[in-house]
């Protein structure tokens, strides 16, 4: 059984979470949905806006961060959201005899899952570093 990591979050970590590590589930792609490249990417951006979120205290990559689950929460919105603007750019709909079909109308769907997770992280890492921003100037509080 192929398991991920409990030091850091990897590729498999997002692609179970996603439902998206066997491409015979995929039913409509037949494929995975996302490529490492984007996951890390995902990861990356998810990392650079808790870098840059102020106050700024420490600087994490995704191999380094040390907080998995809420980095999982970035990288599925951000990737939700990269997968909605794919659709975006490739949506199509046509006409067949008493139906219209548009296969590639999922942009709204995922822009809202994706939108619901970022607010969750959004709110986790404001909440974080005001807790950590507290710490440095009082000591441990909790």
């Amino acid at each position: 059984m192929v398991t991920g990591n409990d030091r850091y979050l990897t590729d498999l970590d997002v692609r179970i979470w996603m439902r998206d590590q066997d491409p015979s589930l995929n039913t409509l792609l037949d494929s995975v949905e996302f490529s490492s490249e984007e996951i890390r990417t995902a990861m990356t951006l998810t990392c650079d806006y808790y870098n840059e979120a102020l106050p700024q205290l420490e600087n994490y990559d995704y191999t380094t961060f040390p907080y998995r689950y809420n980095l999982l929460m970035g990288t599925c919105a951000n990737l939700l959201f990269i997968a909605a603007h794919h659709y975006r750019r490739n949506f199509m709909q046509y006409n067949v005899p008493g139906a219209a079909i548009a296969p590639t109308n999922k942009a709204p769907e995922y822009d809202k899952a994706g939108q619901n997770l970022w607010e969750q992280y959004k709110l986790w890492v404001s909440q974080k570093k005001r807790a950590l921003n507290i710490e440095e100037g009082f000591g441990i509080i909790g």
